[in-house]
């Protein structure tokens, strides 16, 4: 995956002023930040944020949420932290400065890499799209900066709504008017957008054939984002439910976008839902895996029970976000996340992503940094025939300086051939 330049500096006042101002006058219209000076004082930042910060960084990087549940100390998981926080106005604060944007960043960062294979909107008329579990309208918010940061558009409607689903009331009141500033303050200079809203505060029953009433309209977008990694029922029953639901509810040429955490556990439980999809696609397959995958073969990291997979993006932080990695001593210059990209429709892959057309059916994506041993650089890739480790001999010294592609890059024609227990690559060609 290659995120732009210009998306990739959007949030940086290095780059762009007016995320971090824009940011700080919605937080103190909304009487979260006693005024904008407070954005970057340590003192500040210190007391009412980052407390809560290093708390839900803990609950979010457990690798079983059960075991936070059965903690005999402290708030039993996420929900009751919510409900029963110290000082649930600072709670919001510190999820919405730190979690917000870098949630952002990762929706855009997948919308941004549809746009550089090639992906150009099909359908007419207005926008109907839906941000499931949308805390402050991350996946809304984040499909507007990849399009408004991209270096092409994908053509969608400027005007329509988003149904914005969330089960924190106050949370979702927030979003609500974020997204209204975020276009209109923020975007507006780039991208003219008129996307308008309707709030629905409903806590989602896994009891049901679908996630959705069945009177609900159908929608050109779906956009879930770290929501399946919450839910307890199996893949296969989630596969069910996740797949009568897009039926009934994804319009024809429709996109759907899952985000969920690098970690280990909650990436294998993404990869065990593509594969049960997969399955029950098998004999009418109406959707089609775009991203990261391209393709609907075998998963090569659920090979292995100790391996999985999830993609890394780099960005410019905000000033305010800096400081907050330095007093928590975290550090999130890259932003880890695994992903899912659906398509429903007739269409072959390579119509969806046209760069692809031109690639041999043995391109491959490489799924791990590269790094330089004995002449050769290393690194995984991933394609139709499964997961391996591959070499690739540098030629020259300039070669053996620069790696001659990074994680996320697609080789288009590597003219692969296996040796021993690794690949060899003999060329390497990257898509976009």
């Amino acid at each position: 995956m290659r995120v732009t330049e210009k998306l990739s500096t959007a949030f940086c006042k290095d780059f762009n002023s007016s995320f971090e101002d824009v940011v700080a006058q919605f937080l103190v219209k909304s009487r979260l930040l006693p005024d904008e000076e407070s954005l970057t004082s340590t003192r500040f930042l210190s007391r009412s944020v980052l407390p809560h910060v290093l708390r839900l960084s803990e609950l979010f990087n457990r690798l079983d949420i059960k075991e936070v549940e059965a903690a005999p100390k402290g708030p039993q998981g996420l929900d009751e932290y919510w409900a029963k926080g110290s000082n649930p106005a600072n709670l919001r604060l510190a999820y919405f400065l730190y979690f917000m944007p870098s949630n952002l960043f990762r929706v855009a960062a997948i919308w941004n890499e549809l746009l550089r294979l090639g992906y150009r909107w099909k359908t007419s008329g207005s926008l109907r799209a839906i941000d499931f579990g949308s805390g402050p309208a991350t996946g809304m918010a984040g499909i507007a900066a990849g399009e408004a940061f991209s270096t092409e558009r994908s053509g969608m409607p400027v005007t329509g709504n988003w149904a914005l689903i969330e089960q924190d009331p106050a949370m979702l009141k927030l979003g609500t008017k974020w997204v209204s500033d975020f276009q209109s303050e923020f975007l507006d200079s780039e991208y003219a957008l008129q996307w308008e809203t309707r709030p629905f505060h409903r806590k989602i029953a896994f009891d049901q054939p679908t996630l959705l009433p069945p009177k609900s309209p159908k929608f050109h977008l779906w956009v879930m984002s770290y929501f399946l990694n919450e839910v307890s029922i199996s893949p296969k029953q989630l596969a069910t439910i996740l797949l009568e639901t897009w039926k009934r509810h994804l319009e024809e040429d429709g996109i759907v976008i899952l985000v969920e955490p690098a970690l280990k556990e909650q990436s294998r439980r993404l990869l065990e839902i593509r594969k049960e999809i997969l399955e029950q696609l098998s004999d009418d397959p109406w959707l089609k895996v775009l991203l990261p995958c391209l393709g609907h073969q075998a998963c090569g990291a659920l090979a292995k029970p100790e391996d999985w997979c999830h993609e890394d993006v780099s960005w410019w932080r905000p000033s305010y976000f800096k400081i907050i990695d330095q007093m928590a001593e975290l550090d999130r210059k890259s932003l880890p996340f695994s992903y899912l990209v659906l398509y429903r429709g007739k269409s072959s892959i390579e119509d969806v992503l046209p760069k692809l057309k031109n690639s041999s059916p043995d391109r491959r994506r490489l799924v791990s940094p590269a790094h330089f041993e004995k002449k050769n650089w290393e690194f995984y890739v991933c394609g139709q025939d499964g997961k391996f480790k591959a070499r690739y001999r540098a030629t020259s010294k300039d070669e053996e300086k620069t790696a001659p592609a990074n994680r996320g890059d697609i080789l288009s024609n590597p003219h692969s051939e296996k040796e021993d227990h690794y690949l060899r690559i003999n060329k390497v060609d990257t898509i976009g």
